[in-house]
């Protein structure tokens, strides 16, 4: 079942062109992975600091194998000090919610 992941993330500043940076380098990681189907980037209208990524995979087991992987969590190292706190995830399933 198709799992739609939200990532909240906070930075210290809003350096746009770094943060984008970073985003698009774990996306490009991400696009690669099995069970990847597509991902959108969020920016908070009055606090460009905060960033949502919405990212859609087969399964969450396609998500959880992308998120516990090296590539991802040395992407994570990169702007770890950045931060303003810790991601936030959220995760919902598709459709309609079997019984």
């Amino acid at each position: 079942m198709a799992v739609k992941v939200l990532i909240k993330r906070k930075f210290k500043k809003a350096d746009v062109v770094e943060i984008s940076k970073a985003i698009r380098e774990a996306r490009l990681g991400a696009m690669e992975q099995e069970g990847y189907i597509s991902s959108e980037t969020m920016w908070d209208q009055d606090h460009p600091n905060r960033v949502v990524v919405a990212s859609l995979w087969q399964s969450l087991e396609s998500w959880n194998n992308w998120r516990n992987s090296p590539q991802r969590k040395s992407l994570e190292q990169k702007y770890k000090d950045t931060l303003d706190g810790p991601m936030e995830y959220e995760f919902y399933i598709l459709g309609i919610y079997p019984h």
